[in-house]
């Protein structure tokens, strides 16, 4: 189901047939219109038994696009990209709104010769591979996450990979590197996930998703660098609660565990087995990461 997309950046559907005009005046619109197969209307729902099951209804694209509007010029900054969370993403309705709002900020900027990481093609990279990161999703059906099935052919993951290679391609006139690609699909993989956002399953047992692992990134435009901490939805959880209620725990959640440090483009080269991996890569120490 899409419907519940979170502004978090200020932290914790597929679009109708018309296009939206880019922010950044880069040619023709993409559509971001998921059509039926054979029909080619806007798809609203799967089947009557996914309503019933999943109760799955994704949100029109104008709804989307309203929706969208109403949220403050702030959350759509270059650097650094505020993040989203949607909580019950469907295939990506609100996740490729977004991607298309951030990138469309972005080619802006460069145009502009304002981005904050330089005019480089590499800069362009960097604060794509940036806001692609800022957003993170969750949705109970495989199918619609990673698609692959019939019916689900395309799944929200490809979607924001696609929209992300054919504005890259566009924007820097040339074939997309399969290193940049690679880091891309290494985002959405880790921030595009299969889950269920209600604290308990449908048999009242605990659905596990306090244990939902995050990627944490923080980016650096003078090294085109990014670090990346890991940690777990609970634990983001219990630390804003804490912030909110002022409630002192000697015990509190731990720390996000520093999992890799480098090049953006170079991120896809991490593995995060069962969540954890070895701090920064040798080579990548804090000071060597301020001095380039």
């Amino acid at each position: 189901m899409s419907g519940g997309m979170v502004p978090a950046g200020v932290r914790p559907g597929v679009a109708s047939a018309h296009d939206m005009e880019p922010q950044g005046g880069r040619g023709p619109a993409r559509s971001l219109v998921t059509l039926a197969p054979i029909s080619g209307v806007e798809l609203l729902i799967k089947s009557a038994d996914r309503v019933r099951d999943l109760a799955e209804v994704f949100t029109p694209a104008a709804t989307v696009q309203t929706m969208l509007d109403l949220l403050p010029a702030g959350v759509w900054a270059v650097h650094p990209s505020p993040t989203f969370l949607e909580p019950a993403c469907g295939d990506g309705n609100f996740l490729a709104a977004i991607l298309d709002r951030k990138l469309d900020r972005i080619t802006l900027a460069h145009r502009q010769g304002a981005l904050p990481a330089g005019s480089t093609p590499e800069a362009v990279e960097f604060h794509g591979l940036e806001a692609l990161a800022s957003i993170y999703a969750v949705d109970i059906s495989e199918d619609n996450v990673i698609g692959g099935t019939p019916g689900h052919e395309v799944g929200a993951r490809d979607r924001l990979l696609t929209l992300f290679a054919g504005w890259l391609s566009e924007l820097v006139d040339e074939t997309v590197s399969d290193t940049v690609m690679e880091s891309a699909r290494w985002i959405v993989t880790h921030n595009v996930q299969v889950g269920n956002m209600l604290r308990t399953a449908a048999d009242g047992t605990d659905s596990g998703r306090d244990d939902l692992k995050l990627m944490e990134y923080a980016w650096d435009q003078t090294c085109l660098t990014v670090s990346i901490d890991c940690t777990t939805l609970g634990d983001v959880t219990a630390t804003e609660t804490a912030k909110t209620t002022r409630v002192m725990s000697l015990f509190g959640p731990p720390a996000p565990t520093p999992i890799w440090r480098g090049r953006a483009t170079d991120l896809h080269q991490e593995t995060v087995p069962g969540g954890t991996s070895e701090p920064a890569h040798a080579g990548h120490s804090e000071q060597g990461r301020q001095s380039c």
